[in-house]
């Protein structure tokens, strides 16, 4: 058994150490889900600051699926089998993650039911500022 669902009680908050998605981060990302390449065009507002701008965006952005990605590892490094057997996501972006930004992962257990274990999740920035932020359910047992 996980401990540390043991020990959760409603209310308790857990929280990752910080995460630097810097630029080098999201090329290895990026390079990681281009093999095989994807088909999108080579400049986009991930990758070109033009785009972004066109975009509104003041520089290129983080793709979304890196930041629920940071909130998954998270709590696979704290659950482990009991998120990744039977566990379940659900998010949503609130705002872009820049280049340089510094994440943070939450979560505050919400809800003991049906041997299931509910949280209230999300990813700040250096800022402050929520970034992504959903629910997330624990298998109790292994």
């Amino acid at each position: 058994m996980n401990e540390l669902t043991e020990q959760l009680e409603v209310g308790a908050e857990i929280k990752s150490a910080p995460y630097l998605l810097d630029e080098a981060a999201a090329d290895a990302y990026r390079r990681a889900l281009d093999s095989p390449p994807r088909r999108r065009p080579p400049k986009n507002i991930h990758s070109d600051p033009a785009a972004a701008s066109r975009a509104g965006f003041t520089a290129p952005i983080a793709a979304g699926e890196q930041t629920l990605a940071v909130i998954a590892q998270f709590l696979e490094a704290k659950f482990g089998a009991r998120f990744m057997r039977g566990g379940r996501i659900e998010v949503t972006l609130t705002r872009p993650v820049f280049y340089g930004d510094t994440l943070v992962s939450h979560a505050v257990a919400a809800q003991k039911e049906k041997g299931m274990m509910r949280f209230n999740i999300w990813v700040e920035n250096q800022n402050g500022e929520r970034v992504l932020e959903g629910t997330a359910s624990v298998r109790a047992e292994a």
